[in-house]
C-alpha cells in the first residue's frame, strides 16, 4: 500500500498527531472527500498495525533484559543473605511452630541455592 498521509512515520505519537491533523482537514463535515477521508482512515490502520508489530517483535529483548537484571539482583541479595536474614527475623517472631518450620525450610533452600 503506498502511504500518502503516514509516509516516514515512526512511532505512535507522531501518528495521532498527524492523524488528528489531517481528519480535521480531511473530514467531509468540513469539505474533505469522503474517498480521502477513507484513505485516510486505511492508511492510519495500516501504521498502527505496523508500528504495534514492531514493537511486539521489540518485547522480548526487553523482557529478557529485565529478567537477567532481576536475577542478578537476587544472585547479589543471595550472596549478602538479606532475604535469609528477614526470614530469620520472621522466624524467631513466629507464633507458631508451623511457621517457623516453614520460615526454616526456606532459609535451608535459600542457602543450597548459593
Amino acid at each position: 500500500m503506498i502511504m500518502r498521509y503516514f509516509d516516514s512515520i515512526t512511532d505512535f505519537e507522531q501518528t495521532k498527531k498527524r492523524y488528528r491533523k489531517l481528519a480535521l482537514q480531511l473530514h467531509p463535515d468540513v469539505g474533505g472527500s469522503p474517498s480521502e477521508f477513507q484513505q485516510l482512515q486505511k492508511e492510519y490502520q495500516v501504521v498502527l498495525l505496523n508500528l504495534q508489530q514492531s514493537k511486539d517483535i521489540k518485547t522480548p529483548n526487553t523482557n529478557n533484559e529485565i529478567v537477567s537484571e532481576l536475577g542478578k539482583l537476587a544472585k547479589s541479595l543471595l550472596k549478602t543473605q538479606i532475604p535469609q536474614q528477614y526470614l530469620k527475623h520472621r522466624m524467631d517472631k513466629s507464633k507458631t511452630p508451623l511457621e517457623r518450620n516453614l520460615y526454616s525450610g526456606i532459609i535451608k533452600f535459600l542457602n543450597e541455592l548459593q
